[in-house]
Order: C-alpha cells, then structure tokens, then sequence
C-alpha cells in the first residue's frame, strides 16, 4: 500500500510493479492512494511522453479524458469504466520507463512544495480539469509523428503539480499547454502541406507514377 507521504517519483514506480507480465489499469488506480486525481494525470500522461508502441497514446487519451471530466465535475474519487479498468499493459515497459524518469522527478520534487494553493484548490482542479481535457482530446486525434509529445508533457507537468500542491508548477504545466497547442498545431499544418509531396514520393517509388 502506497503511503500520501511518499513522493511521487516512488509512488508511480511502485504503482506499477508486479509480478504478472500485464498490469492492469485498475491495478495502478488502486496503488495512486489519496492523490488519485494528480497522479492519474501524471501516470497517463508519461507513456506518450516516452517511446511507447502504437496505439498507447489513443488509450491513455481516453483515460485522461475521463479523469480530467471527473475533475471538472468536481468529483472526489476517481473512477474508471469496467472496459477500461480491465484494459492492461506491458509491465515491463512501463516500469523500465517510470525508472528511468524517476530521477528527473526526484530532482524536480527537491524544490516542489506546496504553494499558490489556490491553484491545486476545488476550483484550480477545475480548471486544470478543462485543460487536461483539451489536452486528451488532442492526444486522442491521428496527429503526425510527434504530435502526441506537446500535450502529453503539459499533463505530466500539471498532474505533477496537482500532486505535489505546487500551484507554481501548475502555472508552468498551463504556459506549456498553451505552447503544446501551438507546436501541435504548426506539426500538423506541416504534416499536410507535405502530404502531397509524400503521397508523390510514394507513387513513384511503387511505380505508380512514370
């Protein structure tokens, strides 16, 4: 059992180590403990922050996306529909990758403390919701390469701050949400314009074109 006193870096670690070779979602909900909300936005978030297989980043979109309506409906205990408690991942993976980034959190958590209360309060938890749900709306989309890292960090930055209390840092995951939604949008405009290009590279390298 998770303890509300440990810091975040060890508790998202602990949330997903096992023994099975899938851990379940309901499995890491059950190990976030009181801080269910921040953490939830952190834990899902960080799969499309690091290189995961496809379709992780549709999955935890959705996920995000029920989390973060919870939050604006102001609910205080977080729940999860049966199909997606039961949905499952590699343990491995996400236990080589929340290793690895427990350090940076650590370092992080070393000058985190709780501040600008207000902002991690019922009504900033609200707001934060409203972004985090823009922000799984967008990570839900087909986006180009690379789209899915904007926004999937500007939730690790706000679901870090919301666990930590640290209105300071749920300022910094609001500017980067805003520069997410810039990047996403210049990464997708980029994308089209250079489909055509890419569709007649790949016509005359099938031999489609003459």
């Amino acid at each position: 059992m998770s303890n509300a006193g440990d810091p975040t870096s060890a508790l998202l670690v602990r949330a997903v180590q096992g023994e099975s070779e899938k851990v379940t979602v309901r499995e890491i909900i059950d190990a976030l403990d009181a801080r269910s909300f921040g953490l939830a936005v952190l834990l899902f978030a960080l799969p499309s922050v690091v290189p995961m297989p496809p379709g992780v980043p549709t999955v935890v979109g959705i996920i995000l996306l029920i989390v973060s309506i919870q939050m604006v409906l102001g609910r205080e205990d977080l729940y999860l529909p049966g199909i997606l408690s039961k949905r499952s991942f590699d343990r491995k993976a996400l236990v080589g990758a929340f290793t690895g980034l427990a350090p940076k959190l650590a370092v992080i958590e070393r000058v985190m403390k709780p501040r600008l209360l207000f902002m991690t309060g019922r009504v900033g938890s609200i707001f934060v919701g409203i972004v985090v749900l823009v922000m799984a709306v967008v990570l839900i989309l087909p986006l180009p390469p690379g789209g899915n890292f904007p926004p999937a960090l500007a939730c690790a930055v706000l679901g870090l701050g919301l666990a930590q209390r640290d209105g300071v840092i749920v300022a910094v995951g609001l500017v980067v949400s805003v520069v997410a939604m810039v990047a996403v949008s210049y990464v997708t405009l980029l994308f089209i314009e250079s489909l055509p290009g890419l569709i007649d590279w790949f016509g005359r390298t099938l031999g489609f074109h003459n």
